[in-house]
């Protein structure tokens, strides 16, 4: 509990100043990382002492209520370091809701034990692929499954892990909070973009019991989220949208730190076959400079737009409306695709050494489009829902999670 309290009253620029200075470690360490397959363990000891954990916990257990600008900006921050551990952070810190809606005697001893790193970690409930089931028993339920793609849940003392009830009612589904111990580590994540997240799959080993204040339903934690909000104990408002809106932080680090390390080389590195000797002298350099900073920079327009729509919806103690949520979660997939393309662009014109591992800008360009192709941030997938409602069109759902539709 001493590294808790230590930053429990720390305000956003304190944090943004930490991760700040961090940037040049975390650059560092992301090739380790990605080797590792998860964030190395000093990172996470260093991220805790800066208090960046604390965006992943309830304000009556020492955590940070900070605006959706603050927590966008240190996203950004520690993307410009390292897009997988930015990626890390974040996915605690949105999947952290759950804490708000169970009781103080369940989740006291989550946060008030000493730890180091996250604390929890959330999945499921988006389809039966990537959750488990439960069924009622005497004192709580029988809960099994596997869930993959559980970011977080290599430093976390405890998981929220979805449960289908019913084998044909897919809107019959619960969330249980587990011990971490009581799982099954399969350390099965291995991709081509995101690597260092450590998003393995957990599992249980046959059926596990779980108490009932272990376990509750979208509704009883909806109405417990919404009276803890209106008494003030509550998160900010803006749900899935805010933690989305918020995400587009970590691609834009990633294109910050992809055009620094662009622009750092172009002096040196030469065009074969070219008559340029440097590739700084070439009029195609300028302009792929110049393009991919427009990009960044519009990316970064929109995302700004969003993050102060959000924060001015919060202040008016609003949600935002369904289409506000779509418009959102649309900006949100055109910030990750920009980015992840701006990067690509700097990627091609970096030539052949650039495909290198000890060239930090592969690893950049993989990440980013890693990032842009979840399932949330597909541009695709968004540009038709929006199109569909400009036309007066049915547009497809904002959420598939069953635990997040109202």
């Amino acid at each position: 509990m001493a590294a808790q309290a230590t930053v429990e009253r720390s305000q956003a620029a304190d944090i943004l100043e930490r991760v700040t200075e961090m940037r040049g470690w975390l650059r560092e360490q992301q090739a380790v990382a990605e080797v590792q397959r998860r964030i190395p363990q000093e990172t996470i000891e260093r991220l805790d002492a800066a208090g960046v954990f604390t965006l992943a916990t309830p304000r009556r257990f020492g955590g940070a209520d900070f605006t959706t600008r603050e927590i966008h900006d240190i996203y950004r921050a520690l993307g410009a370091g390292c897009g997988a551990t930015a990626w890390v952070v974040w996915a605690t810190a949105g999947g952290n809701l759950w804490s708000f809606a169970f009781d103080d005697a369940v989740i006291a001893p989550v946060y008030e034990s000493p730890w180091v790193g996250n604390r929890t970690f959330a999945v499921g409930g988006t389809s039966r692929f990537m959750s488990g089931t439960a069924r009622k028993v005497d004192g709580g339920w029988m809960v099994k499954g596997a869930w993959p793609f559980s970011t977080g849940s290599v430093h976390a003392s405890h998981g929220y892990l979805a449960a289908f009830l019913d084998d044909t009612d897919d809107s019959k589904v619960g969330m249980a909070l587990i011990p971490k111990d009581s799982l099954i580590e399969r350390d099965d994540w291995d991709a081509m973009g995101m690597a260092a997240t450590g998003s393995q799959t957990v599992a249980t080993d046959g059926e596990l019991f779980v108490p009932d204040d272990h376990f509750s339903t979208p509704e009883l934690l909806g109405a417990r989220i919404a009276e803890a909000t209106k008494q003030g104990r509550g998160p900010r408002r803006g749900g899935l949208p805010r933690s989305l809106v918020s995400s587009t932080g970590i691609a834009l680090g990633m294109a910050d730190q992809a055009l620094e390390v662009f622009l750092a080389g172009i002096g040196r590195r030469s065009i074969p076959y070219s008559p340029y000797a440097k590739q700084v002298d070439a009029p195609i350099a300028h302009h792929t400079v110049g393009r991919a900073y427009q990009q960044i920079r519009a990316a970064s327009l929109v995302a700004g737009d969003a993050v102060a729509a959000l924060d001015r919806l919060d202040a008016a103690g609003a949600d935002p409306s369904e289409r506000e949520t779509l418009q959102f979660h649309t900006d949100t997939a055109y910030v990750w695709d920009a980015c992840a393309s701006a990067i690509e662009t700097l990627f091609r014109a970096s030539g052949a050494s650039a495909i290198s591992k000890r060239m930090p800008l592969q690893l950049i360009a993989r990440n980013c489009r890693a990032g842009s192709l979840h399932a949330a941030n597909n541009l695709d997938t968004w540009l038709e829902n929006l199109g569909r409602a400009l036309t007066g069109a049915e547009a497809g759902p904002s959420s598939m999670s069953v635990l997040e539709r109202k």
